[in-house]
């Protein structure tokens, strides 16, 4: 049973290592990754909001918990939920959410950082259908903005909008590495790539390492 939770907002220019040394008579633990779509955060974190009385986090510093039975017994279902009695993605949805109310309880959201406003309306939006083939015209339509307006906002804020795309189909390529059984070929074709052999260039450029090894 996990003992202790951490968690962090990563975005493409916010990363975080963290090192956890071995501990106790046996010297040794069990880590477990997870990677939550920011639409789903978006979304916990917009019907916390109508409730009330709940501040987001900070994003940037890692943040630490200990895991009370309750929470454990959450976040252990959903783990799972995943690795041993996989359920359907509406299923696993429904659990995420349930780890996510349970954080809330204790006072912790998940919210979009508030400065670069482009950029965050860039994410969600591109967060929702990762595998369609963006451009700045087409985005910019989105936002009802012209191509030039977008890329004038985005240079403004210190980001590209091909950065931002990458970034997005990275963590969606991570996500469901994590949270399905797809083979690798049709992950890549959910992140927009054709080619997994480019999909697993940009992954490993990325994260460190190929999808293989996730697995």
């Amino acid at each position: 049973m996990p003992r202790g939770l951490r968690w962090c907002w990563s975005t493409q220019a916010h990363d975080v290592d963290i090192v956890k040394i071995p501990g106790g008579t046996e010297c040794c633990f069990r880590s477990v990754f997870m990677t939550i779509a920011s639409a789903l955060l978006e979304s916990h974190s917009a019907a916390s909001s109508l409730v009330g009385g709940v501040e987001c986090i900070a994003a940037g510093p890692v943040q630490v918990m200990p895991l009370d039975d309750d929470l454990a017994s959450t976040l252990w279902h959903l783990i799972e939920s995943v690795e041993i009695r996989p359920v359907s993605d509406e299923r696993l949805t429904y659990r995420l959410l349930e780890l996510l109310s349970a954080l809330s309880e204790r006072g912790h959201v998940f919210c979009q950082p508030r400065h670069n406003e482009t950029v965050a309306r860039l994410q969600a939006l591109m967060g929702r259908t990762p595998h369609r083939h963006w451009t700045a015209r087409e985005a910019g339509r989105e936002l009802a903005m012209s191509e030039a307006a977008l890329r004038r906002r985005l240079a403004a804020e210190q980001e590209r909008l091909e950065t931002i795309l990458s970034d997005i189909r990275m963590h969606h390529g991570m996500m469901l590495l994590q949270t399905t059984a797809w083979r690798i070929p049709r992950i890549a074709e959910a992140c927009g790539y054709q080619s997994r052999a480019r999909f697993s260039e940009l992954f490993r450029s990325r994260f460190g390492c190929l999808p293989s090894a996730i697995r």
